[in-house]
């Protein structure tokens, strides 16, 4: 089913995630995806450009990070001494190493093995795409972009650098690098040859609560307006699991008024008219349900609808291979893309089912 290649992905600087701090990561869904080794920039990611103070609040987050069992490491082109206090503060509990000479991989390599840690399981959080960023694209690690560190900085040369270090990565980004952010966003956690294969089962032990079905060629052959028994039977064996479901179809409302009927005594929502790729309709509807992202889990047979709206609205999410090979012009046209933009895909992570 996988067919992802990696081609060239290791060479482009294009981050995984794209956050506003290191206080806004998500670290328990990288908990819930199998992550163990955090390894954080320096200079303008945990601290000010040159400092040599580290806030309480970032301290704080250190320490909510070694109780959530992550092992926790400075990697910095800055000399070690200038954030050896990491370590002082920290009882010794957040190693730090330094002259790593990004983008070149030997510094990262040594960390990686110092700190007994794997490449696939470990996050690379730091503010330059060109030298973070692309150190850990090249050794496989998942990588965060943030903003350049600018609390209460009140020096104009340091806010200088820090706005042309964020405008010449939207110049990269709007270039030639929105390309492969897409590429990214249809990559799939996990690819399945349909709705039957997905282990459920490991998505309820992670503390998923609602799945998204796409409908056209995922649920149904492109343009049934019916719900087969076997699909309706699914469904309340996925209701006894402890699961509500969610139909997220990009069609028209008067569509499916034989399908709401059939699904009426069972409680499935159906969100018509979704804008997939989009995220804004299902996002709002998530919301009135109750649900966090993290908690949701989209299936669907296209990476750039189904796919793309799910990651972009930070879901887990599966494809499946179509029910026929009958659809829209459209999306057969998008086919042809899909194929070929396997070949320069980066894995996703999939859940950890330990945790």
């Amino acid at each position: 089913m996988n067919r992802i290649t990696e081609l060239f992905s290791k060479y482009i600087p294009i981050p995984r995630e794209s956050k506003k701090d290191i206080f806004s990561i998500d670290y328990k869904s990288l908990k819930k995806l199998g992550f163990k080794t955090i390894f954080f920039d320096y200079d303008f990611t945990i601290t000010e450009w040159k400092g040599k103070e580290i806030s309480q609040e970032t301290l704080e987050l250190f320490g909510r990070l070694l109780d959530m069992g992550f092992k926790v490491s400075i990697v910095t082109n800055a000399p070690r001494e200038r954030a050896e206090m990491v370590e002082s503060l920290t009882n010794g509990k957040i190693k730090v190493f330094g002259n790593m000479k990004k983008p070149s991989t030997s510094g990262i390599r040594n960390a990686l093995f110092q700190t007994g840690s794997k490449p696939s399981t470990t996050v690379m959080i730091g503010d330059l795409f060109l030298t973070d960023i692309l150190a850990g694209n090249k050794l496989g690690l998942y990588t965060i972009l943030i903003k350049p560190y600018t609390f209460n900085i009140h020096s104009k040369y340091k806010k200088v650098t820090a706005f042309m270090s964020t405008l010449l990565y939207k110049i990269f980004f709007y270039t030639i690098g929105w390309i492969f952010r897409l590429i990214d966003l249809g990559v799939p956690n996990e690819f399945k040859k349909n709705i039957y294969e997905i282990d459920y089962e490991k998505l309820k032990e992670t503390n998923h609560k609602l799945i998204i079905f796409d409908y056209d060629n995922t649920l149904v052959p492109w343009h049934s307006e019916n719900l087969s028994g076997e699909v309706v039977d699914f469904f309340v064996y996925l209701k006894n699991l402890g699961f509500d479901i969610l139909i997220a179809s990009n069609g028209r409302d008067s569509r499916f008024d034989s399908v709401k009927d059939i699904i009426k005594n069972i409680d499935i929502k159906i969100q018509t008219l979704s804008l997939k790729p989009l995220k804004y309709k299902i996002q709002k509807k998530i919301k009135s349900l109750g649900y966090e992202p993290v908690q949701c889990v989209l299936v669907g047979d296209q990476l750039f609808t189904d796919i793309v709206s799910g990651t972009y609205s930070g879901f887990y999410t599966i494809k499946v291979e179509p029910l026929s090979e009958n659809e829209g012009k459209w999306t057969h046209f998008v086919r042809n893309f899909e194929r070929l933009s396997l070949k320069m895909m980066r894995e996703r992570p999939k859940i950890n089912r330990e945790e």
